[in-house]
């Protein structure tokens, strides 16, 4: 008689949980697999053999106890009932060898599912034939079937989510869907057995000296017991590893440090690379670098293991795949755990590099400069491999710090070239700028002359009027000594002041370079004077405090020109600031320095511009000193006035402070520093002893023949005898002459410095070498005496036009 059999719930629940733990128990154990090395990744696998070999055997163990037959006690058979552990953990464990998860692929998976899905089912029908009962059992082939498809499909299910790694939550359902999985295997195998009551079948069973309900809580207590310590060492062996990773990638991190600190750049490289390799455990890490204008990739940097081949050497870009080269060019790594496998991403160039490369799985991280791919840092192996998201995070850190290495000799490269050519540089820049100051400066006393001329112009007619006027009536009072004399005193007073005025004009604006010196300033102030009142007009009056104890004490340290161009600059400011009239007051006083954030300790000379004008606000006066900055209307000003006395005065040490307030005017105060004696900048020359005290034989040459007759009398009427030429030839032919006659030889010769054909420098030299013994005194009409004594020499006798006859005899008897 065919009987149907019956499950206790309570323990077809037990069962399922005992799947779905030993599931979770072996994924996690899987995990450690992966993580594992050498004896420990053994050690593991067959922990994770046992784990879910033996979990399913305990549910189908406690799901056969579950299974009741109406009036019929069952037993088991110890041999058969331990056989069917020992298949479903054998099976189990061949699976996993048979996946090896360093090296999944299709065909292994498939292999592995059907090796353990295989043991699964023996294991349940080995356990079937041990159980002892008075009936006779057989299976209907349909739901035997089923059964088998049941067990293939869970056991390869459980290999794949093995093979990967798994966050708790998705560990927890994957283990959930193969507890059931299991379970149902087992239940589908159980609806395929159809037993027929025989008394004969149940003469041997052993009885049982425990109820089933009772066996099968115990079986499945010492289970999950083993699972849960199984569990909790792989948590805690999990725990311990994160540990150790994390102190190995502290160490690494490290060491790539003292690499980048202390290797050249070739070097950095090539040890980053093997510490890299080492690190992940994979056949081949380097470097390769792009060359785009080839559409290349050129590998010097390679290390590999021993296993694999090295990479070094030139590769066609093309060569790795277009929609590979693609992603790196976008600056994506690229990861790929076989290449071999069907993947939208390698297309058939890039497999045949692959398998001629022997390479499966990559990781590649590209380098960018200026958004152009230029280097990549790879990890390669010859056996498919699963990258882990830290894995992946760590490399791309590394590469990060990396990239400054591989740019490294390119940017030492750059340094070198600019370090050659910074010198020359700097000191082409250093003339422009000087430099661009000259021509700064002699801009802007042009524009203060430009705002003079129309006043000179006016007081030199003037004279020129009063000179003109003294002839006119010496020539009709001829006969009248005493008037004569008085129009021709008047007469000289007038042409003196013409001098003095064409004089502080050529001295403003002559060119020479600037240079300081010991100066005082109330003596510059005071030359200046005449041109300050001019400047300021009618309207404005002028004073000057300039009187000092001690002049001496008073010495400052500045170039003359850039002080009075201060001074007249300041002045113009003023005036324009009182269009209906004022007051500037020019004065001198005495500063102390000590703890001032613009000057140096010590003392200073400062000269004070005062004006009574409209004043500044506060926006105009903290930009009053900016380059190009002014209030002025278009065409009325440059805005450096105020600059280029700020930088001349911070040259010399010194500063610019200037208050103001909108209609209380405005002072401008030049600190100067103090020094030593001042040089005093005097027109007469010392008289020698008997100065004007006997007659000289001269030699005057002149080009302007009115100055050279008006010159030639008065030096003949003070007793000299002499000899007036044009030019320097001139002079020379009357030299031979003289000499080949055998007359008297001039002593001195008094030459215009500026002649033209041969310039009196020039004849001067000739007249050295030809006569060694003659004296020579320069006459000149240009302001900077300096630049003709740099050519004379420092002991040449130099008179600037226009001088009184009575100067050019004492520098004839000085000579």
């Amino acid at each position: 008689m065919i009987t149907t059999g019956m499950h206790e719930a309570n323990l077809v629940v037990l069962s399922i949980l005992i799947a779905v733990f030993a599931s979770f128990t072996a994924l996690s154990l899987a995990g450690r697999v992966r993580a594992g090395q050498g004896a420990a990744r053994r050690v593991w696998l067959v922990a994770a053999a046992v784990a879910l070999g033996g979990g399913i055997w305990a549910m189908h163990f406690v799901a056969m106890l579950a299974f009741r037959l109406p009036g019929m006690d069952m037993g088991y058979d110890l041999g058969l009932t331990l056989l069917s552990l020992a298949i479903a953990i054998a099976f189990t464990g061949a699976g996993f060898a048979t996946l090896d998860s360093t090296a999944q692929s299709r065909g292994r998976l498939a292999a592995a599912g059907l090796c353990m899905g295989l043991g699964v089912v023996a294991m349940h029908y080995v356990g079937m034939a041990a159980m002892r009962m008075n009936a006779a059992m057989h299976y209907d082939p349909v739901w035997l079937a089923i059964s088998v498809v049941i067990a293939i499909g869970a056991a390869t299910a459980a290999l794949w989510f093995a093979g990967r790694d798994q966050a708790l939550g998705m560990r927890l359902g994957a283990a959930g869907l193969m507890g059931l999985a299991i379970a149902g295997m087992h239940y589908a195998g159980m609806r395929a057995a159809i037993f027929t009551m025989d008394h004969r079948h149940g003469a041997d069973m052993a009885a049982s000296g425990v109820g089933q309900t009772v066996l099968a809580v115990l079986i499945a207590a010492i289970t999950l017991l083993i699972l849960a310590i199984a569990l909790g060492a792989a948590w805690l062996e999990r725990v311990f590893h994160k540990i150790a990773r994390r102190e190995a990638r502290i160490a690494l991190r490290l060491k790539i440090a003292d690499v980048l600190r202390d290797y050249d750049t070739d070097a950095a490289l090539h040890q980053i690379a093997a510490l890299m390799g080492q690190h992940f455990a994979v056949g081949r890490a380097g470097f390769g670098q792009l060359l785009a204008e080839e559409d290349m990739f050129e590998c010097n940097v390679c290390w590999t293991d021993g296993s694999a081949p090295t990479l070094l050497g030139r590769f066609p870009a093309a060569d790795f795949g277009a929609a590979l080269m693609a992603r790196l060019e976008r600056g994506e790594t690229v990861v790929a755990g076989d290449l071999l496998e069907s993947d939208p991403r390698v297309d058939a160039r890039g497999l045949a590099t692959s398998r001629r490369l022997e390479t499966r799985a990559i990781l590649v991280v590209p380098f960018l400069r200026d958004g152009r791919l230029r280097m990549t840092l790879f990890l390669n192996d010859r056996a498919p491999r699963q990258w882990h998201a830290d894995d992946i995070a760590f490399l791309e850190e590394i590469a990060e710090r990396t990239r400054l290495v591989s740019e490294r000799a390119a940017i030492a490269a750059q340094l070198r070239e600019l370090n050659a050519t910074l010198e020359a540089r700097v000191e082409a820049r250093t003339s422009e700028l000087r430099a661009a100051q000259e021509a700064l400066v002699q801009s802007q006393k042009m524009e203060a002359m430009g705002q003079l001329v129309a006043g000179l112009s006016h007081d030199f007619n003037n004279v020129l009027g009063a000179i003109l006027a003294s002839f006119d009536l010496i020539a009709r009072r001829s006969g009248d000594a005493a008037r004569v004399e008085r129009l021709a005193g008047e007469g000289r007073q007038a042409a003196q002041r013409a001098a003095n005025l064409i004089a502080q004009l050529l001295a403003f604006s002559r060119t020479q370079r600037l240079a300081t010196q010991a100066l005082d300033p109330a003596l510059v102030i005071e030359r200046l004077r005449p041109m300050l009142i001019r400047t300021l007009g009618p309207l404005i009056g002028l004073e000057c405090r300039l009187a000092t104890v001690d002049a001496e004490d008073w010495a400052a340290l500045a170039d003359p020109t850039q002080l009075e161009m201060a001074v007249l600059n300041l002045a113009v400011n003023g005036r324009d600031a009182m269009p209906a009239g004022g007051q500037l007051t020019i004065a001198l006083e005495a500063h102390v320095a000590q703890g001032e954030a613009d000057l140096a300790d010590g003392r200073y000379v400062v000269v004070c511009v005062t004006d009574t004008g409209a004043g500044m606000d506060e926006d105009t006066l903290r930009r009053a000193m900016e380059p190009f900055f002014t209030t002025k209307p278009v065409g009325k000003g440059t805005g450096l006035g105020l600059a280029q006395i700020y930088g001349s005065m911070r040259q010399i040490g010194g500063a610019v402070r200037i208050t103001s307030a909108p209609g209380k005017g405005t002072s401008v105060r030049l600190f100067l520093p103090r020094t030593a004696g001042a040089q005093h900048d005097e027109d007469a020359l010392p008289a020698p002893a008997g100065a004007g005290s006997g007659a000289a034989h001269v030699l005057l040459v002149d080009d302007d023949p009115d100055l050279r007759r008006a010159l030639a009398a008065a030096l003949t009427d003070l007793g000299h005898d002499v000899q007036a030429v044009g030019d320097g030839p001139a002079a020379l032919a009357l030299l031979e002459t003289v000499t080949r006659e055998g007359h008297t030889l001039p002593e001195v010769a008094v030459l215009d410095y500026a002649m033209p054909g041969m310039t009196g420098a020039e004849l001067a030299a000739e007249l050295g070498r030809r006569h060694p013994a003659l004296r020579i005194v320069f006459m000149s009409g240009f302001a900077d005496l300096a630049a003709i004594e740099a050519v004379a020499g420092p002991e040449a006798i130099v008179l600037r036009k226009p001088f009184a006859t009575d100067r050019l005899a004492e520098a004839i008897a000085r000579a």
